[in-house]
């Protein structure tokens, strides 16, 4: 194809694949630090220009996380927004302290001025299509609030954008002359799968929601925190503080459980708490049963903290 670029592992030694990926990462699309669960994976990048956007189709064989830094960031500072179409597996994505878990025909919007993560606990095939900011602001009035907040498989013109970003991969190299034309029809159908907004808060109620997220990470070791415990702690109303969540398309226990979560998580990766038993974490993660964590965790991440924890050392 004359239009395509393609990367793979194929035929790198295996010493030399992780220092090959993130490299090939780095010139593709821009810096991110990649870890792979296997020394031995294999990796392919296929990528083409539609006029200001780039399209890049990315097959990785093994569980795997990628992270935009703020190091990265600082070396490499492009102002790009990146829409992720999940082909084949499970990604979960973090951003602005939001986190969501993605499978088949799942899309997601991740902004590249700031910090990020990607994870997945097995094989991945997705789409990636990388808008210049200025670009993508010709189309919504505020990208950035978009960041991070799932479209789902089967939502309105969920479908119109999942086959326009197929065709737009299978015809690259048959639209000499219409690359700019492809880059709208791509735009366009975005839009339209985001909507009018996928938040209904205002500005003002949107620093509250970033204040209660800050609140709940700080309280969240607290087994029986409740609603009006945050709420007193923001200086607003139990009923408030449900009306900007509902508006953020969440609830305050889905919050509360996946802050908690997340707290475990990093306990459970960090070598400092190798000795420390998975209920222990549990308990300093504000769950009371042992048994219930494993449950939520499992759902969560894919499999067990105990199996989580292992993997990670």
């Amino acid at each position: 194809m004359r239009n395509q670029q393609c990367w793979t592992t194929a035929g790198v030694d295996g010493g030399k694949r992780l220092e090959f990926w993130n490299e090939t990462l780095r010139n593709s699309i821009f810096e991110l630090k990649f870890e792979a669960r296997e020394s031995l994976f294999d990796a392919q990048l296929k990528q083409h220009s539609l006029g200001p956007l780039r399209l890049s189709r990315l097959d990785i064989s093994t569980g795997h996380t990628v992270t935009r830094s703020e190091a990265a960031i600082a070396r490499s500072p492009v102002a790009r927004i990146n829409l992720n179409y999940v082909q084949r597996g499970q990604l979960v994505a973090e951003q602005h302290r939001r986190t969501c878990v993605l499978t088949s025909g799942d899309f997601v919007l991740l902004d590249s001025r700031e910090c990020y993560t990607v994870a997945s606990r097995a094989e991945t095939r997705h789409v990636s299509l990388q808008f210049p900011v200025e670009w993508l602001e010709r189309w919504l009035p505020s990208p950035q609030d978009c960041v991070a907040r799932p479209i789902r498989r089967g939502t309105p013109w969920s479908a119109t954008l999942a086959a326009t970003l197929r065709d737009a991969h299978s015809y690259a190299d048959e639209i000499d002359g219409m690359s700019d034309l492809c880059a709208e029809q791509l735009t366009g159908a975005l839009a339209l799968a985001i909507g009018r907004d996928q938040s209904g808060n205002s500005t003002h109620c949107r620093r509250i929601y970033a204040r209660l997220q800050k609140t709940l990470e700080d309280l969240s070791h607290v087994p029986e925190l409740e609603a009006k415990d945050v709420a007193n702690a923001l200086s607003i109303s139990p009923r408030y503080l449900y009306k900007i969540l509902a508006r953020e398309n969440t609830t305050y226990c889905r919050e509360l459980m996946r802050i908690r979560l997340q707290r475990s998580e990093r306990m459970l990766k960090d070598p400092r708490f190798a000795s420390i038993s998975v209920a222990e974490i549990a308990w300093r993660s504000g769950f009371r049963d042992p048994s219930h964590f494993s449950k939520r965790f499992r759902e969560f991440f894919g499999c067990p903290p105990g199996a989580f924890r292992n993997t990670s050392h």
